[in-house]
């Protein structure tokens, strides 16, 4: 009798415990960075395509080098709506100065204080990568002097 009990309670536990164990094996798109290899790279060029201008697209904003499909947040990111400046490229510098001029509208972080790459560091982690998917990353054309 007491084997039988505990096969029950064992199997409800597996059974209850499945979807948990899968979910953390198999974790979706969100915030996976680590499949890094198996997503789209893109260029300045062929990003700048996602920008909301078509409703027929979705809109892409990249942060940190990591490319994010915010059309979810189109309220906020569409045509027309106050952060859409920021999508159809890597804005990794205006996120870091909380900043929709056109001067800070690029991936470089170059001279910002250890307290602004601190709270780039947080709105990556709390807003893009807690709230929209990952679904690429960026590859920068780098110029150099001939």
């Amino acid at each position: 009798m007491i084997t039988v009990m505990m096969n029950k309670y064992s199997l409800r536990c597996a059974i209850l415990l499945a979807p948990l164990v899968l979910l953390l094996i198999f974790d979706p798109v969100r915030g996976d960075e680590d499949n890094a290899e198996e997503l789209r790279v893109f260029t300045t060029d062929e990003i700048a395509e996602y920008d909301g201008s078509d409703p027929d697209k979705p809109i892409y904003m990249a942060v940190k080098g990591l490319v994010f499909d915010v059309t979810d947040g189109k309220e906020f990111y569409g045509k027309g709506k106050g952060y859409n400046v920021l999508v159809g490229r890597d804005a990794t510098r205006a996120v870091a100065l909380w900043s929709l001029e056109k001067k800070d509208l690029t991936h470089d972080v170059t001279g910002l204080t250890e307290k602004q790459l601190k709270s780039l560091d947080e709105i990556f982690e709390s807003v893009y990568k807690a709230k929209y998917p990952i679904v690429g990353h960026m590859q920068f054309e780098h110029k150099t002097k001939n």
